[in-house]
């Protein structure tokens, strides 16, 4: 990395970046956050092709909460035709989407956009 311009040496500018969405809810909540989350990703997938979504859960709870990340990155086949406006752009729309999900959310949902700079 170019610690003068925060940039990695690898790093391609027609790559799009990684998003990984990070956020608590309540153990009961799991089976429903799951659904929506689903659900929305899904239609994420259709309105934005090429665009891979999963979701993790944490192995074990912390302070009796579960903690659940969303990853979303485009397939090295699918590359958005501006990648460089692509996090201006998507990043909202993960937003809208989850919005469903807010009434189980145990305080608030993390946002951390990477660029890849090493494969």
């Amino acid at each position: 990395m170019n610690p003068a311009s925060g940039r990695c040496a690898a790093s391609a500018p027609d790559v799009a970046p990684e998003w990984f969405i990070y956020y608590q809810i309540a153990p009961p909540d799991l089976p429903r956050v799951q659904a929506a989350v689903v659900a929305f990703q899904q239609q994420l997938r259709q309105d934005w092709p090429g665009l891979q979504a999963r979701l993790l859960l944490r192995p074990t709870a912390h302070e009796g909460r579960l903690t659940l990340m969303e990853i979303y990155r485009f397939g090295p086949s699918a590359r958005p035709s501006q990648p460089a406006n692509i996090a201006s752009r998507l990043t909202p729309a993960i937003e809208q989407a989850a919005r469903g999900i807010a009434p189980w959310l145990q305080g608030e949902r993390h946002v951390e956009v990477f660029q890849p700079c090493a494969w």
